[in-house]
């Protein structure tokens, strides 16, 4: 609680590197991120923006975790720098990072090390549409996938794969129960997500996870699946805010609104896209009648 009283009559930290940033004349910047893929539509991406207008020859680079680098190529007007053996979630003092991989510090007017989107620009929400730009060169083949050709499938993310929040995740025995409903309605269900458990059987499952980067996946989604049952996950997002124009249902699980797209409270700017939220109580998503799901297919 005094953190926010703080925050609240504090001045905003990203206004005032740029006021001064502005006062020295500076412009390039070299900011750290080492947290979720999300994030790069939910906070960066406002980010970047608010840099951009306010110095309109600012060069943005981001030091990040090597596994966001394609996750980053969507975001306009910035650069990236991989750390090939950061991870997820942990804190490195800025100075030595860029001793150890060799950065000159003197390409970089302001270094920083942890910026704080959910805070830094909050007068987002519900005003700023991000917009993640699809590029031809994205485009993946997808005929080495084992898919039926002229099929649509439902592809569903059983893990938001972050490290913190498990209340996001929907428990495996009620996507097991989805899945055994979705057979006797003879729909093909697509598993992504990055590690393969926990493990589902059946003959209308096709299991894909860790099995494609983030442009196979997202190339998937606007080829072949008719719908996206997922929880509040980097997926989501990348979906929800991809700036291209094609048709997909978005059946989204929650535990808690007041967190990614939905806290974002911002349309897509893909005007196909069509999103259904399932909201349950408590941060108890166990208590989430599959009926509910069912009924939107």
């Amino acid at each position: 609680m005094l953190k926010k009283i703080i925050r609240k009559f504090s001045p905003n930290p990203l206004d005032q590197i740029i006021k001064k940033a502005q006062k020295n004349r500076d412009k390039r910047f070299l900011l750290f991120w080492n947290r979720g893929l999300g994030d790069i539509a939910l906070g960066l991406y406002a980010m970047v923006q608010k840099i951009k207008e306010s110095i309109p020859d600012s060069e943005i680079t981001f030091l990040i975790r090597k596994d966001l680098a394609q996750g980053f190529s969507f975001l306009e007007g910035v650069k990236v720098i991989r750390a090939p053996d950061w991870k997820r979630g942990e804190r490195y003092c800025g100075q030595a990072e860029i001793k150890r991989l060799g950065l000159d510090r003197k390409k970089y007017d302001i270094v920083i090390e942890w910026p704080d989107p959910t805070y830094w620009v909050k007068w987002q929400l519900g005003n700023v549409v991000p917009k993640l730009y699809w590029k031809k060169e994205f485009e993946r083949p997808l005929d080495e996938m084992g898919l039926e050709k002229k099929q649509k499938y439902i592809a569903c993310q059983p893990l938001c794969e972050t490290n913190y929040g498990l209340w996001r995740n929907l428990p495996p025995a009620s996507w097991k129960l989805l899945f055994s409903r979705l057979a006797e309605k003879k729909e093909g269900v697509i598993l992504l997500g990055k590690e393969p458990t926990p493990k589902f059987e059946g003959d209308n499952i096709i299991d894909l996870r860790g099995k494609t980067d983030l442009y196979t996946l997202l190339s998937l989604l606007q080829k072949k699946i008719k719908c996206l049952i997922v929880p509040d996950s980097g997926i989501l997002s990348m979906t929800y805010y991809l700036y291209r124009s094609f048709p997909i249902k978005v059946i989204s699980l929650w535990a808690d609104p007041n967190h990614g797209v939905l806290k974002q409270n911002i349309f897509s700017p893909n005007p196909e896209l069509i999103h259904i939220p399932l909201v349950e109580e408590k941060k108890d998503l166990s208590a989430l009648d599959i009926n509910k799901i069912l009924c939107h297919l």
